[in-house]
Formats: C-alpha cells, structure tokens, sequence
C-alpha cells in the first residue's frame, strides 16, 4: 500500500466527519511534512582516520510505566462512533480535552492495551497539558502483518486539530511521534491502515519537560537545521532521546570542521552513508565532503552511562574555508629586550608571540580556519613560521622561534636621557640587527593562501653594553666628574 499522509490524514478526517464536522466545523489540517528518512540522505562524509564505524540502529528502552487495558478507561475508542454533537457544544473554558474530542482521557506518562479489529478503525487519546513540555507519543509490539500510523495533533479552541506530527514507517514494530508544546490540549491517535490484528500494542505519551533550546528534534523530519557557522548546547532529555542536525555545504566546500565537547557519557554520530560513524569527543575533526551535500549528526547519551538531564553536550561545526580575512591582530615580544632603535619599532630576539581573529565577509568569526604564522628578513631569509588552527571563537595565539642572525646593521644606544648614578647608571649598548617582517597568513583548506597580513620589525641579533656612566659629585672640593666604564 502507498502510505502517503495526506491520505492517512484524510482517512482521519472521514472518521471525524460521520459523527460532528458538518455541524461543529472540526477540522483536520491535512499539510503534514513528508517524514524523511536517513536511508534518502546521500552519503556526504567519509570514513576518516579518527572515526569509527558504530551500530546503526538503537534499541529503545522499555517503557517505564504501568500499561493499562483500554477497558478501565471506560469509553468508546472509535472517533467514527463517538457521540461528539452533544460534548462540541460544550463551552472549551468549562469542558475537558475528553468532552470536546470524545477522546478519552491519557495523562501524560501512561500507555495503555490497544487493538484493531477491522481495517481503518482509528483509536485517540487526550490530555490537558499544564506546563511546557516535549511530548513523546508511541506505539510499541505492533504485531506482524499489520500497518498502524501514529499522530499528534492539538486541540484547539475551536475544536480543530492542528498536526503537529506522524509516523508511518511501513509495517514497523514501533512509531514515535515528538513535539515540544505549550500548554494546551493535545490528541494522540492511532491509525489501522492496513489490516488488524487481535493481538495488543500499546499505546501511550510520556512527558520530557528538560528539554534544550533545539527540541524536538528526535528524528531526521524534525532535525535542527545548522547554519554554516554553528555552535549547538544541548541535553538528553530522557534515556532514548535522540538529537538530529543536518548540516549543508557550500558550493565549493570541500571540507567541514567539527568539535564535539562533552563527556564520554555522550555520544555523536556522522551519517556515513550506510552506517553512523561516532565522532571522537574533545578532538577536531575533519571531515571530507562535497559541494552542496547534506551532512547529518545525531548525538545521543552512552547507553553504558546514561548522563543527567542537567549535563551539557556542546559541538561547533565550521567551513574553514569561509574566511576572509584576519582581525584584531597584535603582535609582541616577552624577551628583556632594550626596544632602542625606535619607540615604534617592534624589537625581537628570538621569540615572537601573534594573535589574531579569522572573520568570515560579514565580519563574523570562523572557528577552526587554517592559519600560517611567520617572519621573513628583507633580504628574504626564513626566519620561522607556524602553522596553527584556530580555535571554536576564530581566535589564535602562540609564539614562533625565530632562528639566529648575523645582522646586517650595527648602532650604539644609550638607554636613558636623564644622569644616571652610580646605582642607576647610564648604559650604553651595541646593537647588531636586521629589518625583517612578520606575516599573518589565512590558507584554505588545499594550503592556498587567501589572506597576507605583514608589517616591519627588528630582527635583534645581538646586544652588548659596552660601557657604563655616571656622575659622581665631590662633596670636599666641590663640582662634579662623569665617570664611564
């Protein structure tokens, strides 16, 4: 059978309008989004050197709530036989979920028997939520040979449903449907679309109020979109909580950057293709892919270590290639160095400390961008360079070596103005150097260069005080005598 949803949609809404729909107008909206699946994303990584191949498919934990037999609930759970004209009459500020729907009453954190004993029977719940929460509706032990859809709607105060979300895997074993919602009234319905079985599901809805700011995303059709810079905070909200981000390339993006900074008690996946390969944790990771490709991520909790719902995962996804240029550069040197040639002239021995921020065109920062730091004297010589990645702000800071010289220039500088005595004495120093420059270079991911900073510095190599100066006062005779040495 064809399982589109606007059909499955449809199917509902005949059910809904034997009994109420012409006199009440109840509604179902039918503009359901196609459920995507993992297996239609094309392959847009590949197997690196740090990745390691996982098991693609979860085994979800068993429900951990008491199951109910539908028949303590004490109502008809057929929408196309339930009495709805006299409860849709009904004032929505006075009556409950289970008046106005004829659905009955589910809290949240229950699951209940349920069975079909004819195809298209439709069989719903309801509930009055009170506080945010992330409602997660399932359907689990589906017999075999069946096919059951599951939906999540809300019941709003007009009596229509908005669809919120579906599942309708093809004769699958479980459904799920998610969505993070406010306080409201809310319908979970079940759906025979292709034969019955006598044989019991369950049905049922839990509540995940610790929810993070990207919920729901716990399946592909609901996955967070990243924009080309990214940086995600999340939780598991719940022992199966799953957490979906599709990420896409450039056009000409060849690579994709990636940090994943949590505990081991957390987990994320590539989408490989065929399989999910695990990303290490607290490690960069390069990722090889292809203009205009999707890459999908699915962080989850250690099934080996189930973390808190107050713990934190954070990952920051990049195109390296997206910058542009390099900012709030500063340059400087920590050595004991004399600085006498000129007040602004940069002076530096053999330590060279650099800085800076890599910025995409709009001025944004771009974490992990390729970065080459280095000095050239002007007569061409390599003095020393460093290749480095920036960090997940843009930002880089080190320090280079710069190798030793001969120089090409020689003066003598006295380092104060004032007369020195003979605890603080003047000093006169011989300095042997070279003009040289510093380079702040941004490569692309294939080693181009895209960006070159540079200024002037001197190239100190060597220093030596070659005398010492005083004036010494002479109390008995009077005056005063300069005194080197």
């Amino acid at each position: 059978m064809n399982k589109l949803i606007i059909s499955a949609s449809m199917s509902i809404l005949a059910s809904f309008t034997a009994s109420a729909i012409d006199q009440h107008n109840l509604q179902i909206e039918t503009n359901f989004k196609p459920q995507l699946k993992i297996e239609d994303i094309a392959s847009a990584v590949q197997q690196d050197g740090t990745l390691n191949e996982v098991y693609p498919n979860l085994e979800r934990q068993p429900l951990s709530v008491q199951v109910q037999d539908p028949k303590q609930i004490k109502a008809q759970l057929q929408l196309g036989q339930l009495n709805t004209a006299q409860t849709l009459t009904t004032s929505t500020t006075t009556s409950t979920p289970a008046q106005r729907s004829g659905c009955p009453n589910l809290d949240l954190n229950n699951a209940v028997y349920t069975a079909f004993t004819a195809q298209g029977q439709i069989q719903c719940y309801s509930v009055d939520v009170t506080t945010a929460t992330k409602i997660e509706g399932v359907m689990v032990n589906i017999p075999a040979n069946v096919d059951y859809n599951l939906f999540l709607f809300k019941l709003e105060d007009d009596n229509s449903l908005t669809p919120l979300d579906v599942s309708n895997q093809a004769n699958a074993v479980n459904e799920q449907v998610f969505y993070k919602v406010d306080p409201g009234a809310y319908i979970l319905a079940a759906e025979s679309t292709q034969w019955a079985a006598a044989d019991n599901a369950i049905m049922g809805w839990f509540s995940h109020p610790d929810f993070d700011a990207n919920e729901s995303n716990d399946k592909l059709s609901q996955a967070t979109v990243l924009s080309p810079i990214a940086t995600v905070q999340g939780n598991i909200d719940n022992q199966n909580d799953l957490d979906f981000f599709t990420y896409q390339t450039a056009a000409n993006q060849s690579q994709v950057k990636l940090n994943f900074s949590a505990s081991n008690q957390f987990i994320l996946e590539i989408w490989g293709g065929s399989s999910w390969l695990q990303a290490p944790n607290n490690q960069l990771v390069n990722l090889n892919t292809t203009g205009n490709s999707t890459v999908v991520l699915r962080a989850r909790a250690n099934p080996t270590s189930q973390p808190p719902v107050s713990a934190q995962y954070a990952f920051t996804l990049s195109n390296p290639d997206a910058g542009v240029k390099i900012s709030n550069t500063r340059v400087w040197n920590n050595e004991n160095l004399t600085n006498l040639l000129s007040p602004s002239l940069l002076e530096a021995h053999n330590k060279l400390g650099m800085s800076g921020t890599v910025v995409d065109a709009a001025g944004a920062a771009v974490p992990f961008a390729q970065v080459v730091l280095a000095a050239v004297s002007h007569q061409g010589q390599n003095l020393g360079a460093q290749g480095l990645v920036a960090d997940s702000q843009g930002q880089f800071s080190t320090t280079i070596d710069l190798i030793d010289c001969a120089g090409v220039d020689t003066v003598n500088r006295r380092n104060r103005s004032y007369r020195g005595t003979p605890t603080n004495p003047e000093m006169w120093w011989d300095i042997t150097y070279q003009f040289a420059q510093y380079l702040f270079i941004l490569q692309d991911s294939g080693g181009t260069n895209q960006y070159v900073f540079n200024h002037n510095f001197a190239h100190i190599c060597k220093e030596r005080i070659t005398k010492t100066c005083y004036w010494q006062r002479d109390y008995i005779n009077g005056g005063e005598e300069y005194k080197c040495f």
